[in-house]
């Protein structure tokens, strides 16, 4: 009885112990999965970071404005808002109420 006993606990003992190995080698596997796109994401928020500067400074009025004096050697005027439409449609029906007047 007693050794029926060691041996039945011994082996769930030796049950856990496996399992445990195992849970832990897939932990492991999957942290370093996760570290792997951490760093992989952070790369890619520092070029997004990068591109939207560059997009800024590229945009900018002021660099636009001496990039076309440079280019044309003509003075660069700015388009005022309400000269800005944000869709084609917009635009048509501005031509229409303009054509009606």
């Amino acid at each position: 009885m007693l050794n029926s006993k060691l041996i039945i606990s011994i082996v769930f003992f030796s049950f856990l112990l496996f399992c445990t190995s195992i849970v832990k080698n897939k932990t492991r596997v999957i942290e370093k999965n996760i570290a792997i796109y951490e760093k992989k994401i952070s790369y890619l928020e520092k070029e997004l970071h990068e591109s939207q500067l560059d997009f800024y400074y590229l945009t900018s009025p002021k660099l636009l404005q001496e990039k076309m004096f440079f280019l044309t050697n003509e003075k660069y005027h700015y388009m005022s808002l309400s000269k800005i439409y944000l869709n084609y449609d917009d635009f048509i029906n501005e031509q229409k109420k303009i054509s009606k007047k």
